[in-house]
């Protein structure tokens, strides 16, 4: 019965913007998170990079920030990527974590990793030429 409402709840969040929004930002913040320890970076030396403070990239990481476009380029390109940008089908962002472990709790099998993330950070490298994908 818990588990019928609960998707009802989602079902019903995912009509409303603010759900999609900070679908995003979570995205975003999980997808520089991987770039910067991939890096070896620190809060503080990304902060640094960009000029900014580390408390504001704190802020970033905890889903507070409205980015901006440029804000976005800026972070991922001082973690060592760069931000791609997408727009995508809704219908498979709806097979989400929740979906797949709610399969799992009735005994079937979960589907297998779906592209419903609308923000990537891809590896990047410089060049003299500028940016290229690795």
């Amino acid at each position: 019965m818990a588990a019928k409402s609960l998707r009802r709840y989602l079902a019903d969040a995912k009509k409303d913007d603010r759900y999609w929004i900070e679908h995003t930002k979570l995205d975003f913040a999980v997808a520089l998170e991987r770039r910067r320890r991939l890096s070896g970076l620190s809060y503080a030396a990304m902060a640094k990079t960009i000029g900014t403070s580390a408390a504001y990239i704190t802020k970033i990481f905890r889903g507070d920030a409205n980015l901006t476009i440029e804000s976005m380029v800026k972070l991922a390109r001082a973690a060592g990527g760069q931000v791609n940008i997408r727009i995508i089908n809704e219908r498979p962002a709806i097979d989400t974590w929740l979906g797949a472990a709610l399969r799992l709790e009735a005994g079937q099998q979960a589907p297998g990793p779906t592209s419903g993330t609308v923000v990537h950070i891809n590896n990047y490298r410089g060049s003299a030429k500028g940016p290229v994908a690795a």
